[in-house]
């Protein structure tokens, strides 16, 4: 083909050399009729053969040799719905244009991300993007490069929710840049809490919700009673929600001292004792095999023996399946989403996770690599993108204009308040503690609440403990 080509070329710049010497005879005695409709023909005056050739060489060789797709290397660790949904916007994106093309990396997990990522770099082989892993570790050393250096110019950052620009942004600029999320919500039973003469202005704080417990529990549901007024899911991470209203920290600003025994701690910690051990309003699910504690702290919603139960966004598709299935059943329950409460008179401010998209800083990286990179995060995560990859997990979309696409205010209307951990990350949400000590404070912690929950040991006696093993280990970091 391309000694055809060749060919044609020699072909033509052979009859043009023939018609140039021609023009210039016929220029020289002053008249060339043909010449001169060939000019007014261009729009030009003077000689157009040679530059019509030269256009058409250039062309040619253009067609000769097409320029390869620039291949942009992903990794990620998404399984399962989560796993397909991102195949399909990463095929979607492919087919879209010819410039990039997206060679996703499947990794077993975050931390195996982790692993193999440090050995990249020290290779001198990494890919040009990375969603998950502990993209902020790796930005401390150094080792990230800003997304805003290579986002493209209709990369809207306004319209990120709130809580997730938080989280991507360091010293001033987008380092990062948001996939996906979660923060713990409320799911509720809302017939019951109308049946006990309540709305949802009653699930503002934790003090309000308790107090709802003389007129909620008891309640039938037709096939069981109200017995619980609230099931927090077993482990610390609701507790530190709770606290992180009431003005408790993990650590000190300056990053020395642990404070997991503060008082703000200890006020909330042995309260939820009480109201599980004492007062017997709440109960906590533990141990089991795998998930056991989770279903059967989300089963006890379902069938009406608790008023709600705190949970991830995760679950929504599967608590609106178990709770319409329940209702044909014949048990009284209608789903319902809240915020989660603020403690006492204070807003809430639970903590929420991100997924973050990062592209790795390496000299085995092109500013083409890099650019296509930021192209294709710029796509997955355009309003429509990211409603659909919200709408097919349940995890939180990172566009507030989500709220405003019409498939999204379609799907709200039979999956109800599927909105509302969105808006608490873009309201009142901050960004979850990153533990310094590689998770030994964070261990420390989810003993003493373990014993807090399930032992009843007082809480100033289990945090006290847990922060003096904490405070060890932090030293050692900060030596």
């Amino acid at each position: 083909m391309k000694q055809v080509k060749r060919m044609a070329l020699l072909v033509i710049l052979g009859l043009s050399l023939i018609f140039t010497g021609c023009g210039k005879t016929d220029n020289a005695a002053g008249n060339n009729g043909s010449k001169e409709t060939n000019a007014q023909a261009s729009g030009n005056t003077g000689t157009a053969a040679p530059t019509d050739t030269v256009e058409a060489t250039k062309a040619a060789e253009e067609t000769e040799a097409p320029k390869e797709a620039v291949e942009i290397e992903f990794w990620h660790a998404l399984g399962g719905t989560l796993g397909d949904t991102m195949t399909s916007i990463i095929n979607e994106y492919n087919a879209s244009q010819s410039k990039y093309v997206i060679k996703p990396v499947v990794i077993g997990s975050y931390s195996e991300i982790d692993q193999k990522l440090q050995a990249a770099f020290a290779g001198k082989n990494v890919p040009a993007l990375v969603a998950g892993g502990s993209h902020d570790t790796f930005y401390k050393k150094g080792l990230v490069e800003a997304f805003e250096d290579y986002m493209p110019e209709d990369y809207n950052k306004d319209d990120i929710v709130g809580g997730f620009m938080n989280a991507a942004v360091r010293d001033g600029k987008m380092v990062f840049a948001p996939a996906y999320g979660t923060s713990q919500v409320l799911y509720y039973n809302k017939a019951v809490l109308g049946e006990a003469g309540y709305t949802g202005d009653n699930l503002a704080s934790w003090q309000k919700l308790e107090a709802m417990k003389d007129k909620a529990v008891g309640i039938s549901t037709n096939k069981n009673k109200i017995e619980y007024i609230w099931e927090p899911m077993w482990g610390s991470g609701n507790m530190l929600d709770a606290v992180s209203s009431a003005g408790g920290q993990v650590i000190s600003d300056d990053g020395k001292t642990v404070m997991i025994n503060a008082s703000a701690w200890v006020e909330v910690l042995d309260q939820f004792r009480k109201w599980i051990h004492e007062d017997k309003t709440m109960k906590i699910y533990s141990g089991g095999q795998g998930w056991e504690y989770w279903y059967k702290t989300m089963d006890d919603w379902v069938y009406g023996k608790a008023l709600g139960y705190t949970g991830s966004p995760g679950d929504y598709a599967i608590a609106l399946d178990a709770v319409n299935k329940a209702v044909k059943e014949g048990y009284k329950n209608e789903f319902a989403v809240a915020v989660q409460p603020g403690w006492k008179g204070n807003a809430p401010k639970p903590y929420f996770s991100s997924l973050m998209y990062y592209i790795p800083k390496s000299s085995n990286l092109t500013d083409d690599q890099k650019k296509g990179a930021a192209d294709f995060v710029n796509f997955a995560t355009n309003t429509k993108n990211t409603a659909k990859f919200s709408m097919g997990t349940g995890y939180v979309a990172v566009r507030k204009s989500v709220l405003e696409l019409p498939e999204y205010k379609e799907y709200l209307k039979s999956n109800p308040d599927a909105d509302v951990a969105l808006k608490q990350i873009d309201q009142y949400a901050v960004p979850e503690f990153i533990d310094p000590t590689g998770g030994a404070i964070m261990n420390a912690l989810k003993e003493a609440v373990d014993r807090i929950q399930i032992e009843n040991v007082p809480a100033k006696k289990a945090l006290d403990e847990a922060q003096k093993k904490a405070q060890k280990e932090l030293d050692k970091v900060n030596k």
